[in-house]
């Protein structure tokens, strides 16, 4: 069997085994599950919406794991009383938005389409879509786009592309495994400065209307986001020529 096929199985079944399941860890594998599976799809002419409930359940499942993280981040802390009041209101939307996650996967199941197992992804325009991603993504970095840390999260969504579809390119051709873990860990440094910008406009937003003296630890927050953000910045060029070299090393091994 085709190994892009295989793959997609691998994932079809793995969503399938953990759809009802609402924890953290099951979440957030749902949605990468989900995101994996857009670039097959791409090389089989089928866009995200061929998977049947699929965009609804991405984003609703956005919507969980945002809160799920933020609860994550605070439950670490020593909270005052004035954060236990946004922690406490992050557990109850948490609890609404399962049960409305446990409906949702009761009445529109997930249903992912046949591949044509004829039809062969041809490696040439895998490896050329990687490419044009990967040229999106510089302009963006070099447009001077990232100099404000709040668009590090539309950075992270582009990149996040290109990483899955580099990821596809591997299950037909050699890709140094090296590159592939090094591109898992940038992801999952813009996660987290990402989950730190979601915390703290949550914070601020939900105390926005209220009669509350800033809490210090809100500050903490901004230091390690800002921290993360300056250290991703800093090695930006590595960041770059480490995208780069993994597509270049692919094409030298075609």
């Amino acid at each position: 069997m085709n190994s892009i096929l295989e793959k997609y199985k691998s994932l079809v079944e793995k969503y399938q085994s953990i759809e009802n399941e609402l924890s953290e860890i099951d979440i957030h594998e749902k949605r990468v599950i989900l995101r994996k599976t857009f670039p097959i799809l791409s090389a089989y002419k089928m866009n995200a919406s061929a998977i049947k409930n699929g965009e609804k359940a991405f984003k609703l499942f956005g919507k969980l794991r945002d809160v799920q993280v933020q609860i994550l981040k605070l439950e670490d802390l020593q909270l005052n009383a004035g954060l236990s009041d946004y922690l406490s209101m992050l557990k109850e939307k948490e609890l609404q938005l399962k049960v409305k996650a446990q409906r949702f996967t009761k009445k529109k199941k997930v249903i992912f389409p046949k591949l044509n197992k004829k039809r062969k992804a041809e490696n040439a325009k895998v490896l050329n879509k990687a490419n044009k991603l990967l040229d999106k993504l510089e302009l963006k970095i070099y447009s001077g786009f990232i100099d404000d840390p709040a668009n590090i999260h539309k950075l992270r969504i582009k990149f996040k592309k290109f990483r899955y579809q580099v990821e596809m390119l591997s299950y037909i051709e050699k890709v140094e495994p090296r590159s592939l873990h090094k591109l898992k860990s940038y992801q999952d440094q813009l996660g987290e400065i990402n989950d730190y910008e979601v915390l703290i406009n949550g914070i601020e937003k939900y105390y926005s209307n209220k009669e509350w003296e800033e809490d210090p630890v809100i500050a903490v927050f901004e230091q390690e986001q800002n921290t993360l953000y300056e250290t991703f910045i800093f090695n930006i060029e590595t960041f770059v020529r480490d995208c780069r070299v993994t597509v270049q090393l692919n094409q030298i091994w075609v």
